[in-house]
C-alpha cells in the first residue's frame, strides 16, 4: 500500500486535541451532604465505571475520526505489480502501432489506423515532458526512443499501412526489450491493434509471455481499435495455369473469393494492359457464393501475343477494406525453344521428345519446346549455335572434337544436358576433353537399388516441382543402376542439385562460361525391356510417368534458360529476373505501379536483376535497350491472404495466456487512462476511506447525543 500525498498523514497527529480536551474538560465530582451514605457509596462505583467507558468510547471515535480523515486525504492506493521501488520515477514508454494493411478497414469515415493514431496522440499529450517515448510499427525498421513528445506525435501522424508487416508479437517483444533497458524508470508498453486472431495466435502469445517473464517490471496495455462485426469481400491469391506460355497457348486464371457479412453475389472483372499500358476489360463474371460465403470462378484468355502481359482481377463493388478487392498478375508468352536431342538411335530420343513436345498435340500446335533429333555419328557436323540446348541421351565415348564443340557452345551461353547410361565408360569419359563438361571422374556403376529423391527444390532446375512436391511418389520409380563419381576428383565448381535416397549424387550442375551443364547419373532412354540387359530405372517407362515429364521439362527449361522463374511475388519479397547471355544489360528502368520510372545500374558481370523495393502492390515493368527492346519484362506484387482475415481473438484467452496482472485490455482512451492510473499509482482507496470517515463521524454524533442527553439533569 502507498499514498499519493503522504505528507497529509501528518494530520493524524491532531488526535492529541480530543485527548487534551478530554482531560481538561473532565467533570469534577461535587460535594453533597447526604445522610444515607451506604446507598450513595454503592451507586457511586457503578456510575463511575459507566461514565468512564462512555467517555473513553467517545474519545476513541473522535481520535479515529481525525486519523481516518488524514488517511483519506493522503489518498491511499494499492500498488500496481510493476512499480515496486519506483515510486515517482519517470516513464519509459513504447507505443506499438499495428499498421498492417488490415488496419485500412474504414468505419465511420475513419480507418482503424487513423483511429489508433489519434488515440495514441491523445495519450502522448498526457505524458510528462521527461517521458522517454518510442513509436514502433510493423515495418522492419530499427527501433529507438525519439527525442521528445513532438517527434513522437509526428511519427504517429505519419504512419502508413505496411504491405509486408512483421508479426505484431515480434514488435511487442522489441518494445518490451527496449523499455526494459531503462531500469531506473517505470516501464510501460501500449499496443494499438484491431485484436486480429492472426496476431494473437498461440505462437504470438508465447513470444509475448516469454518476453514479459524476462522483464518483470514491464506492464502492457492493449488498446482494441477493431470492429465488432466486420464486413468484407476479399480475393484469394490468383491461380494461373502457367506463368510462361507458348505461342497460342491459353491462359486460365482461377479466382477464389470470400465474403464476410455480404449476401449479394459480387461481380468480378478482369483487365489486361494493352501496348500503351492502359487497362482493357477482357471479361467479367458474377460469382455465386455458397453457404460458407466462398465462391469460385475462372477466366480464360487466348490469342496472347509474344511478350510480357500484365493484368488485374477486380471486384466491381466497394467495401470497408479495399486492398484485397483486386489481385495483380504477370505472364509471359515465349517463342518455342529449340532443343537438339542426340542419341545413338532414334529410339534413344523418343521418351524425351514426347515429354517435351508431345506428338498427340499435332503439328499445327505451338509447343514450348521445338525438338530436333539426330545421331551421335553426325554430331561433329552439327552447328550447335542454332539451338538453345543440346541433350546427350546415353552417350558413348565421343571424339574430342565433339566434346570441344559442346564446351564452346556452353561457354557461349548454351545449355548441355548429359544423361549417362549403359554406353558410358570411365576410359571414354575421364579424358580431358569430356572432363570440360562433366562434374568429375566416372568411378563405377552402382547396382544399389534406390530412387530419385530431391530434398531441396530451391534450385531453378527443380523449382517448378515445389507446387506438388508432396504428391510425387518417387519411391515407386526405382533406380537400379547409376554412375558414381570419384568424390576426390570432383570439379571444384560442380554442385549437386539432387540426390538419390541413398544420398548419392543424381543430378549435378557444373557452370561453364556463360552456359550451364547438367549431368544425370542414370539414363532416361532405357526401354522397359532392353535387348540383352536389364533397364537402369523406370522413370520414363512407369505406367504413370508424369513425374518424369515434369522433371525433364524443368531440366531442359533450365538448360535453355526457359525455366519458369517467378513472375508473381508477395509484398516485400526480393525479385530475381535472370538475364540470358544474349541480353547485355548495364542499366535498366524500373517502372512502379504508379507509372513512375527509376533508372538503375546493373553491376558488371551480373546476370540477374535483383529488386527489393516491392512494398507497393501492383504491376511493375523492367525495360532496357531503348527501342531495340533488349529487355522488356515485368512482375506483379500482391499482399498475403492472411492480411484479409478480420476475425478477432478472444480477449479472455489473451489475458489467460499472459502473466496475471501484467496485461490490461482497453477499448477507449478512458479505459486506458483508468488502467494507467491504477498501474502507475495503484488502485486508489479514497472513496472507501471517506466512507469509513463518514461512518465514524455518524457513530460519534449519535453516541455523544445519547450520552450527554442521559447526563443532563432532570
Amino acid at each position: 500500500m502507498g499514498f499519493l500525498t503522504p505528507a497529509l498523514l501528518a494530520g493524524a497527529g491532531l488526535i492529541v486535541l480530543p485527548i487534551i480536551l478530554h482531560l481538561v474538560m473532565r467533570r469534577q465530582p461535587k460535594q453533597v451532604t447526604f445522610a444515607a451514605l451506604q446507598f450513595v457509596k454503592r451507586r457511586q462505583d457503578a456510575n463511575r465505571r459507566r461514565l468512564n467507558f462512555r467517555h473513553l468510547l467517545l474519545l476513541a471515535l473522535r481520535c479515529l475520526l481525525i486519523a481516518g480523515l488524514a488517511f483519506a486525504l493522503a489518498r491511499p492506493t494499492l500498488r500496481g505489480s510493476g512499480l515496486k521501488g519506483k515510486e515517482g520515477a519517470p516513464l519509459a514508454v513504447a507505443m506499438v502501432m499495428d499498421n498492417s494493411l488490415r488496419m485500412e478497414y474504414v468505419e465511420r469515415n475513419h480507418t482503424r489506423l487513423t483511429a489508433a493514431s489519434e488515440l495514441a496522440q491523445s495519450l502522448v499529450k498526457q505524458f510528462p515532458d521527461e517521458t522517454m517515448i518510442a513509436v514502433l510499427d510493423l515495418s522492419h525498421a530499427t527501433n529507438s526512443f525519439v527525442i521528445d513528445k513532438t517527434t513522437a506525435d509526428g511519427r504517429l501522424v505519419g504512419l502508413t499501412a505496411e504491405s509486408n508487416p512483421r508479426s505484431l508479437a515480434d514488435a511487442v517483444r522489441n518494445a518490451i526489450e527496449l523499455v526494459a533497458e531503462q531500469e531506473d524508470r517505470r516501464q510501460e508498453v501500449f499496443v494499438f491493434s484491431d485484436l486480429a486472431a492472426e496476431d494473437f495466435d498461440e505462437a504470438g502469445l508465447a513470444t509475448i509471455r516469454e518476453s514479459l517473464e524476462e522483464a518483470p517490471d514491464v506492464r502492457i496495455y492493449v488498446v482494441d481499435v477493431g470492429v465488432e462485426h466486420p464486413r468484407n469481400l476479399s480475393l484469394a491469391p490468383l491461380k494461373l495455369s502457367a506463368s510462361y506460355l507458348g505461342p497460342g497457348e491459353q491462359l486460365r486464371v482461377d479466382v477464389d473469393l470470400e465474403s464476410v457479412g455480404y449476401d449479394e453475389q459480387p461481380l468480378l472483372e478482369l483487365f489486361l494492359e494493352d501496348s500503351t499500358n492502359k487497362l482493357v476489360k477482357r471479361g467479367q463474371r458474377i460469382v455465386e457464393l455458397d453457404s460458407t460465403g466462398t465462391g469460385h470462378t475462372e477466366f480464360v484468355l487466348s490469342d496472347l501475343s509474344l511478350g510480357t502481359h500484365q493484368g488485374v482481377v477486380k471486384l466491381s463493388t466497394t467495401d470497408p477494406l479495399q486492398f484485397d478487392n483486386q489481385r495483380f498478375f504477370t505472364v509471359e508468352v515465349r517463342p518455342s525453344v529449340r532443343v537438339l536431342l542426340l542419341g545413338e538411335t532414334n529410339a534413344d530420343t523418343l521418351f524425351l521428345r514426347e515429354a517435351l513436345s508431345p506428338s498427340l498435340l499435332g503439328e499445327n500446335v505451338q509447343k514450348r519446346f521445338d525438338t530436333v533429333g539426330d545421331r551421335f555419328a553426325n554430331a561433329a557436323k552439327i552447328d550447335f549455335a542454332q539451338y538453345d540446348a543440346v541433350c546427350l541421351l546415353d552417350p558413348p565415348p565421343l571424339a574430342d572434337e565433339v566434346w570441344n564443340h559442346l564446351a564452346d557452345f556452353a561457354r557461349a551461353g548454351g545449355g548441355v544436358g548429359i544423361f549417362l547410361g549403359n554406353r558410358a565408360t570411365p576410359s571414354g569419359f575421364n579424358n580431358p576433353s569430356a572432363q570440360q563438361l562433366l562434374p568429375g571422374m566416372l568411378k563405377l556403376r552402382s547396382r544399389q537399388e534406390t530412387y530419385f529423391r530431391p530434398r531441396r527444390l530451391d534450385h531453378p532446375a527443380l523449382a517448378a516441382l515445389r507446387n506438388y512436391a508432396e504428391e510425387i511418389p518417387w519411391q515407386i520409380y526405382p533406380v537400379w543402376r547409376f554412375w558414381q563419381f570419384d568424390e576426390a576428383e570432383m570439379a571444384g565448381d560442380s554442385y549437386v542439385v539432387a540426390q538419390y535416397a541413398n544420398n548419392q549424387p543424381a543430378l549435378v550442375e557444373r557452370p561453364l562460361g556463360q552456359g550451364r551443364v547438367l549431368t544425370l547419373t542414370t539414363p532416361i532412354s532405357d526401354p522397359l525391356q532392353p535387348v540383352g540387359r536389364e533397364p537402369w530405372n523406370l522413370l520414363p517407362t512407369h505406367p504413370e510417368p508424369w513425374p518424369f515429364v515434369a522433371l525433364v521439362n524443368n531440366i531442359v527449361g533450365y538448360l535453355s534458360r526457359n525455366e519458369d522463374q517467378e513472375l508473381n511475388y508477395g509484398a516485400g519479397e526480393t525479385v530475381n529476373l535472370r538475364l540470358s547471355p544474349r541480353q547485355h544489360v548495364t542499366d535498366f528502368v524500373l517502372r512502379d505501379p504508379n507509372g513512375e520510372g527509376l533508372r538503375r545500374t546493373l553491376p558488371p558481370g551480373e546476370d540477374t536483376i535483383r529488386i527489393s523495393t516491392t512494398g507497393q502492390l501492383g504491376n511493375y515493368r523492367v525495360a532496357a535497350g531503348g527501342r531495340s527492346g533488349s529487355l522488356d519484362e515485368g512482375f506483379s506484387v500482391n499482399a498475403a491472404a492472411e492480411l484479409s482475415r478480420l476475425e478477432q481473438a478472444d480477449p479472455e484467452a489473451i489475458l489467460a495466456a499472459l502473466p496475471e496482472g501484467r496485461v490490461h485490455l482497453a477499448n477507449s482512451l478512458d479505459d486506458v487512462e483508468q488502467y494507467v492510473n491504477i498501474g502507475r499509482r495503484g488502485k486508489e482507496l479514497f472513496s472507501w476511506a471517506i466512507l469509513m470517515v463518514v461512518f465514524v463521524w455518524g457513530s460519534e454524533h449519535l453516541l455523544s447525543n445519547r450520552f450527554y442527553r442521559e447526563e443532563r439533569p432532570a
